[in-house]
């Protein structure tokens, strides 16, 4: 999934780079999502989602 996409179901009323950027706000909040908001790769693996959805809870 990408992480704009991923960003956009978690703020849907928003434009995308605002969302993503909101987003990664969240996930350097989190020590232990701080990984992901650092990462150059533009999507993340269905396990990396599964691990943002444990800890935030699905949008």
């Amino acid at each position: 999934m990408g992480r704009m996409e991923l960003a956009q179901s978690y703020f849907p009323f928003i434009q995308p780079r605002s969302a993503w950027l909101k987003f990664k706000t969240l996930l350097l909040e989190d020590p232990d999502l701080s990984g992901f908001a650092k990462q150059r790769r533009r999507t993340l693996l269905p396990s990396e989602v599964n691990i943002i959805y444990q800890h935030l809870g699905r949008p």
